[in-house]
């Protein structure tokens, strides 16, 4: 669940560097929006805004992010149940002959 937060942050980050209109070329600002890409970059133009660049960032890479933390959500559940004893494999036993 960590590692799908600090994706979502890094997600959020970037969508507020771009809607304060942040210096592009700033190392730091570049590096998030480069992150941020590399994970929400799929989810750029699920839905246009026709005139609104920042408004389509805010909705597709919120979506990311909500996808992500969902998904984390889902995996980390699944993986604290199987650690809790959830899954259960049966052992089968062969019968020993009595002689």
């Amino acid at each position: 669940m960590l590692v799908a937060v600090l994706i979502a942050l890094l997600i959020v980050a970037a969508i507020v560097l771009r809607v304060v209109d942040a210096n592009a070329t700033n190392g730091v600002v570049e590096a998030v929006h480069e992150g941020a890409n590399f994970f929400a970059g799929a989810f750029t133009g699920l839905i246009s805004f026709t005139g609104h660049p920042k408004r389509a960032i805010i909705v597709n890479w919120g979506i990311a992010a909500i996808v992500y933390l969902v998904v984390g959500a889902l995996i980390s559940r699944l993986i604290a149940r199987i650690g809790r004893g959830g899954v259960h494999y049966e052992r089968r036993h062969r019968a020993i002959p009595s002689h």
